[in-house]
C-alpha cells in the first residue's frame, strides 16, 4: 500500500510502498480516504517526548470506511501505523461513525483540532454561558474552531487574537466580537478590548505573550494553554496570577468517552451551519510540500487525500 513514511529526525515524510498492516486482537483495520496533518505529527517526528522508532508511517487522524464499509472518523492512530496510508489499524471501538452528509475536508477539520477546541473551552476551560473568551492563535485550525464553538456554547463575548489579518476578518462572521492582531502592539491593544478581563482565555501561544493573557484576565478567572506556538518557556509573574489559574491542557487527559462527546456534537454543529471548517485538499504524493506548510502555521487545516 502507498504510505507517508518517515524515515528519520526531523526528516520530511516520503511516499512508499509498505505492507498493509495487519489488525490482529482487539483491533481494527480501517480503508483510509483522506488524512489530516496535525503539528503533533511533527513533534513525534522530532523525537519530542516520544520514542518511535524509525521508519514508521505518519499521521495521527484519519477518515475511511471499516471493514463492513462503514464510514467512520479514527483519531488518534497509534505509530507505527499512522493515517497517512491506504490502510491503518486502531483499537476497536476507537473509530467514530459519521454521516456521509459530512464531507472528509469537516470530518478531520472537527477531529484533532475540533475536539482539542472544545474540550478546552467546556471540559478544562468549564466556559459557563453569559462569561467572555479571549481565544489566542485564533487564527489557527485549533483557534478558528475555539472562536466558533465560545458562540456556540454561550459565551457573552468572544475576542479572537492571532497574526492573519484576513481571517480575523473572517472570524467576525463566525463568532468573534473584536479581532486583536498579534503584533508589537499586542498588549496595548489587548487591553483596549478586556473590558475589566476575561473570564476564560484559551491560550495557544504562550511564550512571550502568555504574560499579556494573564494580565487581561479578571480575577477568578482561568487561563487554558493548549499550545505553545510562540515559544515552549514563559516568564509568569507570581503577583499577576494571584486569584487566577493558568493550567495545561491535553486532550487525550479528557479521555475517550468525552473526546467521543464532543466529536458527535461537533457533527451536528457543523452539519446545521452553525460550525464552520477551513481546510485544503491535496494528494497523498504532496505530503513533502504540505508538511513544510504545516510547520509555517496554515491558517486551514491541511488534508491529504489517499
Amino acid at each position: 500500500m502507498r504510505a507517508a513514511v518517515i524515515s528519520g529526525p526531523d526528516t520530511p515524510p516520503d511516499v512508499r510502498d509498505v505492507p498493509v498492516p495487519e489488525a490482529g486482537a482487539e483491533r481494527e483495520l480501517i480503508a483510509v480516504s483522506s488524512a489530516a496533518l496535525n503539528p503533533h505529527d511533527q513533534v513525534v517526528a522530532a523525537g519530542i517526548n516520544f520514542a518511535v522508532p524509525y521508519p514508521y508511517v505518519t499521521g495521527t487522524e484519519g477518515v475511511g470506511r471499516t471493514s463492513e464499509g462503514q464510514r467512520v472518523y479514527v483519531g488518534p492512530t497509534d505509530p507505527p501505523h499512522g493515517s497517512l496510508a491506504e490502510y491503518t489499524v486502531v483499537d476497536v471501538g476507537r473509530p467514530i461513525p459519521i454521516p456521509d452528509g459530512l464531507t472528509d475536508e469537516q470530518a478531520l477539520g472537527i477531529g484533532m483540532a475540533g475536539t482539542t477546541a472544545w474540550l478546552a473551552l467546556a471540559w478544562k476551560g468549564q466556559l459557563q454561558r453569559g462569561q467572555s473568551v479571549l481565544v489566542t492563535a485564533a487564527t489557527g485550525a485549533v483557534g478558528q474552531i475555539a472562536v466558533q464553538a465560545a458562540k456556540v456554547m454561550g459565551a457573552s463575548r468572544v475576542v479572537a487574537a492571532g497574526r492573519n489579518r484576513e481571517i480575523l476578518e473572517r472570524l467576525r462572521l463566525h463568532g468573534a466580537d473584536e479581532t486583536v492582531v498579534v503584533d508589537e502592539d499586542f498588549e496595548k491593544n489587548l487591553a483596549a478590548v478586556a473590558e475589566g478581563g476575561f473570564d476564560l482565555v484559551v491560550d495557544g501561544l504562550y511564550g512571550d505573550y502568555v504574560g499579556a493573557a494573564i494580565r487581561a484576565t479578571r480575577r477568578n478567572g482561568r487561563v487554558v494553554n493548549f499550545g505553545m506556538r510562540a515559544g515552549r518557556t514563559a516568564t509568569v509573574s507570581g503577583i499577576e496570577l494571584k486569584g487566577k489559574e493558568l493550567v495545561g491542557f491535553a486532550t487525550t487527559a479528557a479521555g475517550p468517552q468525552a473526546i467521543r462527546d464532543a466529536y458527535v456534537q461537533m457533527v451536528d454543529h457543523v452539519l446545521d451551519g452553525t460550525l464552520e471548517v477551513t481546510a485544503e485538499s491535496m494528494p497523498l504524493e504532496d505530503v513533502a510540500l504540505a508538511w513544510k506548510r504545516q510547520r509555517e502555521s496554515p491558517g486551514s487545516k491541511l488534508v491529504l487525500t489517499i
